[in-house]
């Protein structure tokens, strides 16, 4: 029996999911970059018509003009439309690398106070301890 009629033996249920050498992990990375350039893709192919449609309903605004005129207008407005799209989400990935740095930030501080506290309240509790041992002895 082939696979997918590609003339090539289908796995056996054991070795699905092996990967190349036997890594499961190799494999499931690799498709789920797969799926995710496959969602890039039809996000990409969304936006292109979302900014196409929106240019016709832009140029329909403007019934004087010709066929061939509106149609320049529609495509003039769909560039735009993608160049701000385009704008917007570098905006936010700027913006969510500056957030991911400040907040590795404070929880570098945040860990760094934490060891800080923790290796204080040790120390105490032993000087305590130890007190307390000489007093009793």
């Amino acid at each position: 029996m082939t696979a997918y009629g590609s003339g090539e033996p289908r796995a056996s249920a054991s070795r699905i999911g092996d990967g190349a050498h036997g890594e499961p992990r190799a494999l499931a990375v690799e498709a789920a970059a797969g799926i995710a350039r496959l969602e890039g893709y039809l996000l990409a192919r969304r936006v292109r018509t979302e900014a196409a449609e929106a240019g016709d309903v832009f140029a329909e605004r403007f019934p004087w003009l010709g066929p061939q005129e509106r149609s320049e207008i529609a495509r003039a407005f769909a560039r735009e439309h993608l160049a701000a799209r385009r704008r917007m989400l570098r905006d936010a990935v700027t913006r969510a690398d500056e957030l991911r740095r400040e907040y590795g930030d404070r929880y570098d501080r945040l860990r760094r106070r934490l060891l800080a506290v923790a290796l204080g309240a040790t120390g105490a509790a032993t000087v305590v301890v130890s007190l307390a041992v000489r007093g009793v002895g």
